[in-house]
């Protein structure tokens, strides 16, 4: 059953692309009472398609004995401000994370890959996977929250857009909140005619040791393409990933969000082949840990 929707157009972006930069800005440093478990045997498992100009997916395994704490991906190759990447998802039962790339209704004559990357660990504290659906969309965007149970904190973020064949809906924000997630989408410049909908997974688990969440901004102008990444302090390492875009009004399109080292998230996104006059920015968000 689908969770409660939020029809109108997100009046956050207005007012979050007119506020200042965020640089390098530490969110929510916990102060943890009562023991707890650090993650051992934490590691980055990235994997490419192959490299076409169809609609595709990949996906990123987990080790034996491991399971998905977190994820992303990247479209490499040809017309990227035309490629979406629709569907960002762990695998049921957490052996992977999956990736889908799509093409826009005009479709793009070159070639070009998926990426996905997985963040793979023994099993923390309290993992649990959870996940909801908005109802249908009625306007040109729409936004999903989906709560982690009571005591337990995002460490990773999935989303999809679902309803229409291409990407004509864009999937653009894949937020890691501290006990939730929340999951966006807009209507490409051309606009939908159908009707739409996100889907929102959130990883959670027991408050981990030294959690912090780092959100970095990259600069608010009109260059084609954008890129930031958030680094985490040291002694910590990257547990989950996010990325947004901001003021992009369905022009602009996500082509990386990943952990590209152990202590880094990289989110980069790109206009699309008509290019956008007004100023927009991406956002990184990495959860870290010890």
């Amino acid at each position: 059953m689908r969770e409660g929707s939020n029809r109108s157009r997100w009046t956050r972006r207005t007012t979050a692309v007119g506020g200042a930069a965020l640089s390098a800005l530490v969110l929510g440093q916990l102060a943890l009472t009562g023991p707890v478990a650090a993650v051992p045997g934490l590691s980055i498992r990235t994997t490419t398609g192959p490299s076409n100009s169809v609609a595709k997916s990949q996906s990123a395994p987990c080790p034996t004995g491991t399971t998905v704490i977190g994820g992303g991906g990247a479209i490499t190759g040809s017309g990227l401000g035309q490629v979406g990447m629709d569907i960002m998802l762990p695998l049921a039962g957490g052996s992977a994370y999956s990736v889908t790339g799509r093409e826009d209704e005009n479709g793009v004559a070159g070639n070009w890959a998926v990426t996905a990357s997985a963040l793979c660990a023994p099993a923390p504290s309290g993992l649990v996977t959870v996940s909801g659906s908005s109802a249908p969309s009625f306007g040109t965007s729409n936004w999903f929250e989906k709560s982690c149970p009571a005591g337990k904190h995002a460490i990773g973020v999935g989303g999809a857009v679902v309803g229409a064949s291409n990407s004509e809906v864009i999937l653009e924000d894949l937020r890691i909140q501290q006990n939730s997630v929340v999951v966006a989408g807009v209507e490409d410049g051309t606009g939908f005619a159908g009707s739409w909908w996100l889907d929102a997974t959130a990883i959670c688990a027991d408050p981990l040791p030294g959690e912090q969440r780092v959100v970095d901004d990259s600069s608010y102008s009109s260059a084609a393409v954008q890129s930031v990444v958030a680094t985490c302090p040291a002694g910590t390492r990257v547990h989950g990933v996010g990325g947004e875009i901001l003021g992009g009004e369905g022009q602009v399109r996500l082509t990386e969000m990943r952990a590209t080292s152990s202590t880094a998230v990289t989110v980069r996104a790109m206009e699309d082949e008509n290019g956008f006059s007004s100023n927009w920015k991406v956002r990184a968000y990495a959860v870290c840990a010890n």
